[in-house]
């Protein structure tokens, strides 16, 4: 069944990129917040966000990253099962752009 390993890749892909924003802000460090995007309280979760895409059949996310409070860009494999990058608002989850990757 390949929804299991659909969540596992995308709960995985999701904490990674949770972590990795994480260690940038200096989370849990006492350090200051490094400069760049910073996620604005109106703004999905990454996992949330990975799930709204899951839902639309995209899979297998390899790439998620934040460009700014209202932009994030998931390298992932869509419906078709080509390999894409996708622009999605961070607030919605609407995809705002696919390009093939």
């Amino acid at each position: 069944m390949p929804y299991p390993r659909l969540l596992a890749g995308l709960l995985l892909a999701g904490s990674l990129a949770a972590g990795a924003y994480a260690y940038a802000q200096g989370a849990g460090t006492g350090a200051a917040p490094m400069s760049g995007p910073s996620m604005a309280a109106d703004t999905l979760s990454m996992p949330a966000l990975l799930d709204k895409l899951s839902a639309q059949g995209y899979r297998d996310a390899r790439s998620v990253e934040r460009k700014s409070d209202k932009l994030v860009e998931v390298k992932a494999t869509g419906p078709d099962g080509q390999r894409q990058e996708l622009y999605v608002d961070a607030r919605t989850g609407e995809i705002l752009k696919v390009e093939r990757d």
